[in-house]
């Protein structure tokens, strides 16, 4: 029987993972501070006690540091690959501009649709999220292991804890009858299933080898469409107020996916090289994550994470009667 670690493995995508590998019948560690197996990565030798007499391969879904990329690095004698996962946010565009940085329309980026694997990324430093991701990355990828990197998008799934979900779910949960949509409702910011995710890094985990990979959802939907379905998962209706400006000129109105051009990344590589299919879409998947979410909206607060922002129920109010007014001129 392979046996594989999973480092993080009790949070949103680490739950996936332990999942779909336990299905596919390997021995699955699942390694967190407060796991079954606990460990600090913080400590020294921590994680290689963690590991006993070692595992097939370790999937690490919370590394972050170039500190930590040698880490895993180091391990080369009790592990026989690596998936570790990245972010799609890593990409910049032709003008040097990238997710991280964006304050505006002219400082977003304009990213081709879709973006593949071997398109430009941000230089690897200490700056941000992503140039930090970047670093780790070519530190595991010029190790002594086989590595895969895997890019998600917008993750999605039960025990996020940051859900953007929550922006229809608790609208729905508070009796709102409407919702303002900027963008038309039509920005594109390609969402990533756990599952989907969980069954790329499977596959990934098989066939070892060094690649980039990235993950998104089959036909990425609109955030009108993610309204949509998480209204049919809910059994609910909100009417969708659409207006023409973006979320960077009216950020007060904004949403979680509100991005001015699309973000869209290319799934062929998984394709060809994993023959990998998607297990679910969103609107499949969504309805997991809205059972979740409907039970935590009341236990929980988020006032303090940066999706506090998109409940200003007055300043919604208020473009809702503007673009009424505007319809009625």
């Amino acid at each position: 029987m392979k046996r594989v670690f999973v480092l993080g493995g009790t949070g949103q995508i680490g739950r996936a993972v332990a999942a779909r590998f336990g299905e596919a019948g390997w021995e699955v560690a699942v390694g967190a501070r407060l796991g079954p197996i606990q460990v600090d990565r913080s400590v020294p030798g921590g994680l290689e006690r963690a590991l006993g007499d070692g595992a097939d391969v370790l999937v690490d879904v919370i590394a972050f540091t170039v500190a930590e990329g040698e880490q895993l690095n180091a391990l080369a004698g009790l592990l026989g690959s690596l998936v570790v996962i990245s972010s799609a946010s890593v990409y910049r565009d032709d003008a040097g501009h990238t997710l991280d940085e964006a304050h505006s329309l002219e400082t977003f980026p304009r990213l081709p649709v879709p973006i593949p694997e071997t398109h430009p990324t941000v230089a690897p430093s200490l700056a941000n999220y992503s140039t930090q991701k970047v670093a780790l990355e070519q530190t595991v990828l010029e190790g002594p292991l086989p590595t895969t990197i895997v890019r998600p998008c917008a993750i999605h799934g039960p025990g996020s804890r940051l859900p953007r979900e929550l922006f229809f779910v608790r609208r729905v949960c508070d009796g709102r009858r409407q919702v303002l949509l900027v963008d038309e409702g039509k920005s594109r910011f390609h969402t990533t299933s756990v599952v989907n995710l969980a069954e790329l890094i499977l596959l990934a985990a098989e066939q070892p080898s060094d690649r980039i990979l990235n993950c998104g959802d089959p036909e990425p939907p609109t955030v009108s469409e993610i309204g949509l379905a998480i209204e049919q998962a809910l059994d609910a209706e909100l009417e969708q107020i659409l207006v023409p400006y973006n979320g960077y000129e009216r950020s007060e109105v904004s949403n979680p996916w509100a991005v001015p051009f699309p973000i869209v990344v290319d799934m062929t590589a998984a394709d060809r090289e994993l023959d990998y299919r998607p297990v679910t879409d969103y609107q499949g998947a969504v309805g997991a994550t809205c059972a979740w979410l409907a039970h935590e909206v009341t236990k929980r607060d988020w006032s303090s994470t940066y999706l506090g922002m998109f409940f200003d129920y007055a300043a919604e109010d208020s473009a809702i009667a503007e673009a009424r007014t505007g319809e009625r001129g």
